[in-house]
């Protein structure tokens, strides 16, 4: 595997080839085709207040923070507006190589690891069930080419308490270079989503979405926590032949809306895509291009305002946060990360910070920090 970081890779080259040259921030805004008329003047994203609240290295040196979730309520080792941070890469900075899920308090800085080694390797997403009796990472795995790839269950206590892999699924489910992690809440059903990057060394085995229901009081079938599958969505792009862990790509942030649309974001094909019915879908369903290509260049996890409904989307290989309508339509962009190397963004979540302000929390890969931007104050 190579120690270099993962999302410094070749797609959206010509905005890296700009940055990469010392181009003028005019220049690279002009590259992400947002409207004309939506100057930085204007431009909502650009007027956030941005502050460094902690940093994301693990005790062991681990590092890469990827996938980011809120902890919803305060239960076993885990707190109330903490956030958990998947660290993807090991203290030499190997990708695909860390083990280590740390806890956050964004308030005083303070982390510590809330689950730390194996099954743990190269954890890419988290999400947190509302109630929060459960954790689940997705997880691609120890094999370079994702063929080690599980989904896990984790217990506020930090106890391991399921492991979902093609083997212990018996092939219910398919588990290759597991890529996100989603959840959602509907109708008195909690289900959990993770996305396949695919067999990088064949190029096979992804570009799809999987829901994983569990039942964990029955009715007993014979799988990990009594759970039921349903790929939901099939066909999208996937890690191309010859690719390891750095080259990892497909199906990756996961963001459920209020009306059963479940948002996606694909760093393979620089894709956002909405599925409709993703709760309930006993099947694949056609996935909806929302918005595809520039400025959304390798884009990695999405969430949704709460205040307007918009998408928010984090594009690795221009370092940019993209707010996109349900529409369509872009909105507003702005580089967080400016003159550092591509591939700082990825982990995104929404919270509220000690002032009872909502905030955007967003990681950066190249400096291991973890940010909050204040979304009240536009």
């Amino acid at each position: 595997m190579r120690t270099t970081s993962h999302r410094r890779r070749h797609r959206g080259a010509a905005a890296v080839a700009l940055v990469a040259a010392g181009a003028s921030t005019a220049a690279i805004t002009a590259l992400t085709a947002v409207p004309a008329n939506a100057a930085a003047a204007v431009n909502p994203l650009a007027r956030l207040p941005d502050k460094i609240v902690a940093s994301l290295i693990a005790p062991n040196g681990d590092r890469d923070p990827f996938g980011m979730a809120v902890v919803p309520l305060t239960s076993g080792n885990l707190t109330a507006g903490n956030l958990l941070v998947a660290e993807f890469g090991d203290k030499h900075g190997t990708v695909g190589a860390g083990t280590t899920i740390l806890q956050v308090n964004p308030a005083t800085g303070q982390t510590s690891a809330f689950f730390q080694g194996a099954p743990v390797a190269g954890p890419v997403g988290i999400a947190i069930n509302p109630v929060n009796d459960g954790v689940w990472i997705g997880d691609y795995g120890s094999a370079a080419d994702g063929t080690a790839a599980n989904d896990l269950l984790i217990a506020p206590t930090g106890k391991l308490v399921a492991t979902f892999t093609d083997t212990t699924t018996t092939n219910a489910a398919s588990f290759v270079g597991v890529w996100g992690q989603g959840v959602s809440s509907a109708n008195g059903t909690i289900s959990f989503y993770y996305g396949n990057a695919g067999n990088a060394t064949t190029g096979t085995g992804g570009g799809d979405v999987w829901r994983l229901t569990p039942h964990p009081t029955g009715p007993v079938n014979g799988q990990p926590v009594n759970s039921t599958y349903a790929q939901i969505t099939k066909g999208q792009g996937e890690t191309p032949a010859g690719g390891n862990a750095a080259t990892a790509a497909g199906p990756q942030g996961l963001a459920f809306a209020a009306n059963g649309t479940m948002y996606e974001t694909n760093d393979a094909d620089n894709t956002l895509y909405a599925i409709p019915g993703a709760a309930t879908a006993p099947g694949p369903v056609h996935a909806r291009i929302v918005y595809r290509g520039n400025p959304l260049q390798s884009p990695e996890n999405v969430v949704i305002d709460p205040a307007n409904g918009n998408l928010l989307v984090a594009s690795a290989n221009n370092n940019r946060l993209v707010e996109i309508t349900r529409c369509g339509k872009v909105v507003a962009s702005v580089n967080l990360a400016r003159h550092q190397p591509a591939g700082a963004l990825f982990g995104l979540a929404i919270g509220t910070n000690a002032a009872g302000r909502l905030v955007l929390y967003y990681g950066n890969s190249d400096s291991n920090t973890l940010h909050e931007l204040v979304l009240r104050a536009r």
